[in-house]
């Protein structure tokens, strides 16, 4: 016990944790005691904190860095959560290090593995068969069950002569310990897995199969249409860069990442094969053993469906019939995304635009950031292709200001798009987009980059702008039956009429009992799109004012009547006279 005063010495991360469950007790035993306000309370928190300090900077050398990390992580904004994730996540070195052997505390991990059964006589009988006999384990292990306990490699990953292939578990297991085995190959071949973690091994039981090349339909091989890159080291790296754009194509030997081991030496990875590249993880800094890092395919469409979703929003009114088609999910499939986000070529503006299905009508929207540009009437938004071909689109009145999908506060413009527009984004290379704010004399350049990050570089921005053009035309195809669309933008009076009319109103979430007070130039329309997120939202009442001005004024004042029991944003809490005051308020 007296080691955990000492500053020398190493701590495993499982013992930092468990030390810290025993801070937190002690320290919750003595608020309940003695109170927050007593001296003993006071000094005993002192205590407990340097105590955990020292522990912190052991955990540090368990990582082979200097111990004063342990004792001033927590003092640094943002840099601590770094300096947590190694603490608590980051495995030690396995070996002696400059400040003494690994931690032998084992609470919460197995144990220690007793031995190592290679199984040469097995191959030979079942011909790369494991199949399961309790009689080539050692006398001592015979009575026990036998439960399979996981494999070393992914299946169909190729297995070396010597490597291990799987690990068994000898008998019941106490917690996190337990006797454990590790089964060793007595020849290469590719691995298929057989069974489950836990199945419990009986006579003749095949746990594993180890197949020559071209037998197993799911081995990972280099001559395959597509080809699995796992990282299979066991040590902590200090640093990791990608050297390729998702989606490039590769030669065989090119560079694909680089990253430095545990004592700073450099590793370059290069490419196993010839093909398109599809990253797992863009944002990757730290590296797991059997983790898999990238695909390497003949083709790039597999990558392009998977990473560039586009999820459309069907709103049905039931007053007229008419169908909307917005979108909630552009280009991504982690994220909510309203439309496609580039950046121009400073980096200070976004341009984030989208097509949707309105007033039975193609229309391209656009959502400004008004913290980055504010545009206005006669302002125009132009797209360049590299067959030399533009488009042009003039704000015929002022961008509307309102909130997007995220609660963030956006002008929204939106313009008719011609169908042989709309097919030019599908059909031609992007290049290049102007927004020109006629009214300050100045023009803004950008689209050589996305803003999200799985399609930062240009090639891919211009995938998924031609995606989605597809995607959308598919989308309104099926569900529009009478789809016309116009061949002429200056004949749809839609966009030269700007409707002023704007409504507050008040919605309830049966879920959870909160209230929305917001403003909407169709809070019908709103209330389907919200109720495509949470279908559990429902419209109480609204009131039409002439313009949005007198509309945006009304709602500031209930937010501030309310402020109080203001949740977040436009939701509330309120009480049935709060509710019945402002219906009464809306009629």
């Amino acid at each position: 016990m007296l080691k955990y005063f000492r500053t020398k010495g190493r701590i495993n991360r499982v013992e930092l944790f468990a030390m810290t469950v025993v801070v937190i007790i002690i320290e919750s035993i003595t608020y309940l005691i003695w109170g927050k306000d007593s001296d003993i309370f006071l000094i005993i928190s002192i205590l407990l904190f340097v105590i955990y300090l020292i522990q912190c900077a052991k955990r540090y050398h368990d990582l082979n860095k200097w111990g004063i990390n342990g004792f001033v992580w927590w003092i640094i904004p943002v840099l601590n959560l770094i300096y947590f994730f190694q603490l608590y996540f980051l495995k030690g070195t396995n070996t002696k290090n400059k400040y003494g052997e690994p931690s032998d505390f084992n609470i919460t991990r197995k144990k220690r593995l007793d031995y190592e059964y290679k199984s040469e006589n097995l191959q030979k009988e079942t011909k790369n068969i494991g199949e399961f006999t309790a009689k080539d384990f050692p006398i001592e292990d015979k009575n026990n069950k036998f439960y399979f306990y996981e494999y070393c490699k992914p299946n169909g990953e190729w297995i070396k002569k010597d490597e291990p292939i799987c690990k068994i578990r000898i008998g019941e297991s106490s917690g996190y310990l337990f006797k454990c085995a590790t089964i060793i190959a007595s020849k290469s071949g590719f691995l298929e897995w057989t069974v489950e973690k836990d199945c419990v091994l009986e006579e003749k039981k095949i746990f594993y199969k180890l197949h020559d090349e071209g037998i197993y339909e799911k081995e990972n091989a280099v001559k395959n249409n597509e080809y699995k890159h796992y990282y299979f080291l066991d040590e902590l790296n200090k640093s990791f860069a990608w050297l390729v754009s998702d989606g490039a194509f590769v030669n065989k030997g090119d560079e694909i990442y680089k990253y430095k081991d545990s004592k700073y030496n450099e590793f370059i990875h290069k490419a196993e094969k010839d093909g398109y590249i599809h990253i797992v993880d863009l944002e990757k800094i730290y590296l797991f053993k059997n983790e898999l890092l990238y695909y390497i395919r003949n083709k790039d469409t597999q990558r392009v469906v998977e990473k560039y979703q586009n999820t459309p929003s069907i709103i049905v009114d039931d007053l007229t019939k008419s169908i909307s088609i917005v979108w909630n999910r552009v280009s991504t499939k982690s994220r909510l995304g309203y439309g496609i986000v580039t950046k121009s070529d400073n980096g200070l503006v976004d341009l984030n635009f989208t097509f949707n299905y309105l007033q039975n009508v193609d229309k391209i929207v656009f959502h400004f950031n008004p913290k980055q540009i504010s545009p206005k009437q006669n302002d125009k938004v132009s797209f360049l292709f590299e067959s030399g071909e533009i488009i042009e689109f003039r704000l015929n009145s002022n961008p509307v200001l309102l909130k997007n999908q995220n609660d963030e506060k956006v002008l929204e413009y939106k313009s008719s798009i011609t169908k042989s527009e709309i097919e030019l984004f599908v059909n031609k290379d992007f290049k290049k987009w102007k927004i020109d704010l006629v009214n300050e004399n100045r023009e803004i350049l950008g689209g050589e980059k996305g803003r999200i990050i799985d399609y930062e570089s240009k090639d891919n921005l211009k995938i998924v702008i031609k995606k989605f053009g597809a995607d959308y035309i598919s989308t309104v195809i099926s569900n529009i039956s009478d789809y016309q669309p116009i061949e002429n933008r200056e004949l749809d009076v839609s966009t030269n009429l700007r409707d002023d009319v704007c409504y507050v109103y008040l919605m309830h979430d049966t879920t959870n009992g909160y209230y929305k007070i917001g403003i909407s130039n169709k809070p019908y329309y709103r209330e389907k799109t919200l109720q495509s997120e949470k279908p559990t939202i429902e419209l109480i009442a609204s009131k039409k004012f002439p313009v949005r001005k007198i509309a945006e004024s009304i709602e500031k004042s209930l937010h501030s009547v309310y402020d109080d029991k203001r949740l977040r944003g436009e939701w509330f809490e309120l009480d049935e006279k709060d509710v019945e005051h402002i219906i009464e308020s809306l009629k």
